[in-house]
């Protein structure tokens, strides 16, 4: 099967390590012949350099993008095109597979307080749900929120989930240069991301508290926050805690590896994730996950891989990163099931998932 893979946006967080972690593992499946699809300006991933190339100019969510891209699949004729990210081409072509990752943007308030990009977004999703032939999700959760919005959705829909073996396989840095001062300290770890979904608030509330008993913890969200951020939802916190939380800035994959494994724990208090792939990071470096019962957290982390509370709860948070901190037979037993859980959720499985898709189109 010849396939053309959009991986016009494989330098992009989130969406980028989905695209080049399911392209890695096709272009492995004897099934299947990959020809990639990139931004004019894109480099290749290293694990796909063998592969067929193309490059596309405009930005994937703009008209001229979308016209390049259909102009693209018409001269390269693959068999099947699947867009990794909803951007779909215009005019459309087919067989056509689109992954839905989640619909953040309009179901989570905040996230997009702009009404015209809202609209603009919601249009696009409209338009990539009708004209796909399937439509590929990485968790129930997600086909569930994407089918309730777009009903036509359910019929077309198919769930893949998805991996962290191949970056849990990359090279660990040393913690030098600006990250240096958390080499040897006691950690906790947490994405930077200061959306509303993401509920940092929750977090520092809870370590906070847990801080005033442990003079040494310190809480490192990994990422760039906002000017300002800290203060603001610190404000009342003593100097000394305050002091204790920082964000790292932006951060190579070998740096986030670094933290993952010298970290205490994985704090991740999302309430609304498509698919939840810091916890699965985790599990596959070894490090305990707290998490909460939010969204697709449950289908990622399974029934005892982490310590699971209700999202929004600072004090039951506080009270599962203090069972890890202090009962090492929990951490012990986290590290386990959190290794078994991160192998059955690999690339290579998805890819089987995701090739069972392109069979029922192509025949």
């Amino acid at each position: 099967m010849r396939i053309a893979l959009d991986l016009r946006m494989a330098s992009w967080s989130g969406v980028g390590r989905y695209s080049v972690g399911i392209s890695g593992a096709l272009a492995r499946h004897p099934e299947v012949e990959p020809v990639l699809v990139l931004a004019a300006n894109e480099s290749v991933p290293e694990l796909l350099c063998d592969c067929e190339r193309h490059h596309v100019e405009g930005h994937p969510f703009s008209p001229a993008g979308s016209y390049h891209f259909s102009e693209t699949l018409q001269r390269v004729k693959p068999d099947l095109t699947h867009c990794l990210h909803f951007p779909t081409p215009f005019p459309a072509t087919h067989p056509l597979v689109v992954t839905m990752h989640d619909l953040t943007p309009l179901l989570v308030p905040g996230v997009m307080p702009s009404g015209a990009k809202r609209a603009i977004y919601r249009y696009a999703v409209r338009r990539a749900v009708h004209v796909a032939d399937r439509i590929v999700t990485l968790s129930e959760f997600s086909l569930e929120q994407v089918s309730s919005v777009f009903p036509s959705a359910a019929s077309k829909g198919r769930v893949t989930l998805a991996g962290a073996d191949d970056f849990a396989a990359g090279p660990v840095a040393i913690l030098e240069g600006r990250l240096a001062e958390i080499a040897g300290a006691s950690y906790v770890l947490s994405m930077g991301s200061t959306r509303p979904h993401k509920d940092l608030p929750t977090l520092l509330s809870a370590f906070a508290a847990l801080a005033a008993e442990r003079a040494d913890l310190r809480l490192v969200l990994a990422g760039t926050g906002e000017d300002g951020y800290l203060d603001a939802q610190l404000a009342g916190v003593s100097e000394d805690v305050r002091s204790r939380v920082s964000f790292t800035g932006s951060i190579t994959d070998d740096e986030l590896r670094a933290l993952y494994t010298h970290a205490e724990l994985l704090a991740f208090p999302s309430r609304y994730e498509g698919f939840g792939l810091p916890p699965l990071e985790a599990m596959a470096l070894g490090t305990p996950v707290v998490t909460t019962n939010a969204a697709s957290l449950p289908e990622v982390v399974g029934k005892k891989a982490a310590l699971v509370v209700d999202p929004g709860d600072a004090t039951a948070l506080a009270d599962a990163i203090a069972q890890v901190l202090d009962k090492p037979a929990t951490r012990r037993r986290l590290v386990k099931a959190g290794h078994a859980r991160a192998e059955e959720l690999t690339w290579a499985a998805a890819a089987e998932r995701t090739v069972e898709v392109y069979r029922e189109l192509l025949g």
